[in-house]
C-alpha cells in the first residue's frame, strides 16, 4: 500500500471518528471510538515506518 493510500485511509478515519461522536453515547459507540483510535494508531505506525524506509534509501 502507497504512503498516499494510507494517507487517504488517515482522513477517512477523522470522518468517521467526527460522524461516529455524533451517535448517542453507549456501549456500541465507545467500541467504535476505540476500533477506530487502535486503526488510525496502526496508520501512523505504517507511515513512520514507510517515512524512515524512504529515508534510508
Amino acid at each position: 500500500m502507497s504512503v498516499n493510500e494510507m494517507r487517504e485511509l488517515e482522513e477517512m478515519a477523522v470522518r468517521l471518528e467526527a460522524a461516529t461522536r455524533k451517535l448517542a453515547q453507549g456501549p456500541g459507540r465507545d467500541e467504535l471510538l476505540r476500533d477506530i483510535a487502535r486503526f488510525r494508531a496502526q496508520l501512523v505506525a505504517r507511515l513512520s515506518s514507510e517515512g524512515l524506509k524512504a529515508k534510508g534509501k
